[in-house]
Order: C-alpha cells, then structure tokens, then sequence
C-alpha cells in the first residue's frame, strides 16, 4: 500500500443532533438505534471490522459484530459514551456521541450527535433523506443536514494527511465551532445552509430564518420534523439573504448574540478552563 496515495472520489454525509438536558441523555435509549443501525448496514455492499465504544466497557473495540453486541449486552447497552462503526475500505464510518450522560456538573443543554459518512456510489442524497426518515423514531433528532465532501477529509471535516510515521487529521475550524454551539438549535439556529436540511418547529418560526425557508426551496412537513430542500441556485440564493444573520452559528455575527453568550456561560460551569472563543478562518 502507498502512504503517499490520496484516495479520489466523494462521500456523503448525514448528520443530525438531538439537543438533551442531562436527564434526557440519562435516559437515551440507545439498544433500539444500534440494532436499527446494524439492520440498514447489512443491506449496503460493506463489511464493518471495526466496532469501538467508550463507556463502562472492559473491551472497547471489537473486530465482528458478535462480539461487539455480546459486550453491550453484558452492560444492556447502557452508559455508550461513543459508538465508532466502520469498514477498513474507507467506504462507511458511522459516529454516535453521548457524552452529555456523562457530565460532573449539570448544564441546561447538550447535544446527542450522530454523523453518518458513506461513499457517493453506495447512497445517494435522497436514499440518505429516507434513511434520516427512518432513523427519526430511534433518535427524534431536532436538526440535521446533507453534504457531500472529498474522501481526502475526514467525518469531522479535518484534512487527512498521510505521511511516513503515519496518518494524522488537521483540524476543522468551522466544524470545531459547531461542536461546541450546537447546542443552540434547541433556540432555532442553525449551523448553515444545505441543499437538504432537517428542521424543528422552532427553525421555520424563527425569523429572519421563516422568510427565507417559506420563499425558497421546498419545504415538507413530515409530522415530526420538516425538510427542507434546496436546489443549488436556491441555496446560493439564500445564503446571501443570511449572510449577516446570527442565526446561523458559522457566520461571526453569531459571536455577538445573547445565546453565544449563554453557551459559553454553560461551558464555563463544567470546564472552567476550555477557551471557547474560536476565530474561524477565512472561507
């Protein structure tokens, strides 16, 4: 194998948030969405070797799927910090994130996250707009988009970089800061704009995001959740329209508003000494 070689070609993307207080994510159930997730894979051309978890769990990474679900089931499945499920082709990685079950100090919100990252030639945008479909009973995710990116870029959106010693992952910024203000979709904010985008009741209510989301695209009420769809003339549209908007946690006017603020506050109560003013870089 060539360290040197770059894999060429795209993946997409689906990711998709759950905002929790820590109650909430004490009682997440996450037996239900495992079983849902192994279920779906086996339909897809892969073979998952790798099943990694963090939590209460005296082996934390297994090589079948046998043994993977033999050790949830020794601790029914409770306390899973992180689940890491992916095949050594580099055609799926899926990462689910828990951590808020996990705090010292309780905080008003947090997020449960879970990024699905799959080749462009196994599931196309609208195959993964049905998947988020079904997956909404086992996670009740309050927002979410789709995006597609170069194999070259990891599932948290960092180059990755293959070298002599071996391969490392610079690090996103834009991503950075949204893991750490995601929170604030729980008050009708959103990370961007994307050509498919899972929305909350709160998201079409809030202005000057309900303008823009009822004047362009196509918007379907799906009972539980709204999508959002755009083409990408609409999208190019749109983002100029909210270019300055706070409302949109990777522009810098969201650094100024009242919910930034708030977060940080947040943050400051269960880790005093995490810097939380990121400076993005230009785009």
């Amino acid at each position: 194998m060539n360290i040197f070689n770059k894999e060429k070609g795209k993946n997409r993307l689906l990711k998709l948030y759950k905002v929790v207080s820590q109650k909430q994510a004490e009682a997440f159930e996450t037996k239900r969405l495992i079983e849902f997730i192994l279920f779906e894979v086996d339909k897809y051309p892969i073979k998952l070797d790798t099943f990694y978890v963090t939590g209460p769990y005296l082996n934390s990474g297994w090589k079948t799927k046998n043994g993977f679900l033999k050790g949830l089931k020794k601790k029914h499945y409770k306390n899973i910090h992180h689940l890491i499920l992916a095949d050594s082709e580099n055609k799926f990685y899926l990462s689910f994130s828990n951590f808020s079950h996990n705090r010292t100090i309780e905080v008003d919100s947090d997020s449960i996250d879970f990024n699905m990252m799959i080749d462009e030639n196994i599931l196309s945008e609208k195959e993964l707009v049905l998947f988020g479909e079904r997956v909404y009973p086992y996670l009740n995710f309050e927002y979410g988009y789709i995006f597609k990116q170069s194999k070259r870029l990891s599932i948290d959106e960092g180059k990755i970089n293959n070298g002599l010693f071996g391969i490392s992952e610079s690090k996103s910024t834009k991503y950075n800061k949204w893991s750490t203000y995601n929170s604030a979709i729980n008050h009708g904010y959103l990370r961007n704009l994307y050509q498919f985008n899972f929305l909350s009741k709160l998201h079409i209510e809030n202005e000057p995001l309900k303008s823009v989301i009822k004047s362009m695209g196509k918007l379907e009420d799906k009972a539980e959740y709204y999508l959002w769809t755009l083409s990408i003339l609409e999208l190019e549209k749109a983002l100029g329209v909210l270019k300055t908007s706070e409302y949109l946690i990777e522009n810098v006017e969201f650094d100024k508003s009242h919910i930034c603020n708030h977060i940080n506050n947040e943050i400051k109560k269960y880790a005093p000494n995490v810097e939380t003013k990121i400076k993005l870089e230009p785009s």
